[in-house]
């Protein structure tokens, strides 16, 4: 009898066990994975952004030549001095490190990184490294670990950008950058796929219980670019629907992009937004209305909206903000 009960505890253990797998035999992820929704400010040089009731936290931005500045030597004292003030609020909190032209130069200078030059807008040059040289991304998965070593564990960050190899280093696209100029650095839709979404992995097995976005636009006026890398990502099983897209560029119009605003509607997964500009900006937004974004927001499916400091600073649609939080909170819970 002894014998038999023990049988039965085995063959109940086993069960259990077996129930934590999904049926392709790969193990599910049990981690708490908490996926931030509502309005959060872009930004916070002036910390009254923080105190408006509307304000659920804030995205951190800092470059990854000041958190590395050093090959292997990491300073992370810039997202501390922004975490202080998110701590003592009790806010959540966002993480973009910004590559691309603000990637380290020992990157190039040292490791011999191959890269091209481009004029940003402020018509400063910018070496930008290719991401599809190898060395790129074993450096990043590097710096990945070692924040996801210190900040994996934090249960206020919710969000993870991934960092990108363009003009401003976390959007996906190039100011101005003729698709000449990228078809003679070596752009293809090819390379430019294959080492963003290698590099979205990256943060994702770094990150195991974080959302992640990688910012999408149209690269050299072609919408199958990114098309391919969100969806790809939303739905490699691997990534357990954790890799959304994001737009930096909301502002209710439908004119720019439009067939990648088409794609998004469509895209089941997660998507984060920042708003394109501030409301006093009135030419950026649909027929000059700022709340038009709010309304485009819904009809694509956006579950979070980054707004400058400047509309939480001034309280400048306090409804809309009210209303866009209860819309996250019902349509995500």
């Amino acid at each position: 009898m002894n014998k038999l009960i023990f049988f039965v505890i085995i063959l109940l253990a086993f069960s259990c066990n077996t129930n934590n797998d999904d049926t392709t035999g790969n193990n599910v992820n049990l981690e708490k994975i908490t996926k931030p929704k509502g309005i959060f400010s872009s930004s916070f040089g002036n910390e009254l952004a923080l105190d408006n009731i509307h304000t659920k936290g804030s995205l951190i931005r800092v470059t990854w030549k000041d958190i590395e500045p050093n090959q292997g030597v990491y300073d992370f004292s810039k997202i501390e001095q922004f975490l202080s003030a998110l701590k003592s609020r009790n806010l959540k909190w966002s993480l973009a490190i910004i590559a691309g032209g603000d990637s380290p130069s020992w990157l190039i200078d040292k490791l011999g990184v191959d890269y091209f030059t481009i004029t940003s807008r402020d018509n400063t040059l910018k070496r930008i490294p290719k991401i599809w040289d190898s060395k790129v991304n074993q450096r990043l998965e590097l710096l990945a670990q070692a924040l996801a070593s210190t900040y994996g564990s934090n249960d206020d960050l919710e969000l993870i950008y991934v960092p990108q190899m363009t003009t401003n280093g976390i959007e996906g696209h190039f100011n101005g950058v003729t698709d000449a100029e990228l078809t003679t650095a070596g752009v293809t839709s090819t390379n430019w796929v294959n080492s963003v979404k290698e590099t979205a992995k990256i943060f994702a097995t770094a990150f195991t219980n974080k959302a992640i976005a990688v910012e999408v636009h149209d690269i050299m006026h072609d919408t199958s670019i990114p098309t391919k890398i969100m969806t790809d990502l939303w739905n490699d099983e691997s990534l357990n629907h954790r890799v959304g897209a994001a737009i930096w560029w909301i502002s209710g119009k439908t004119s720019y992009q439009p067939n990648l605003i088409d794609a998004l509607t469509l895209f089941p997964g997660d998507i984060y937004a920042q708003v394109i500009g501030r409301s006093d900006q009135t030419e950026r937004f649909e027929n000059n209305d700022y709340t038009t974004v709010f309304s485009q927001a819904k009809k694509i499916g956006i579950r979070y909206i980054e707004v400058w400091e400047y509309e939480l600073v001034n309280n400048t649609f306090p409804q809309e903000f009210n209303d866009f939080n209860e819309y996250a909170t019902t349509s995500f819970e």
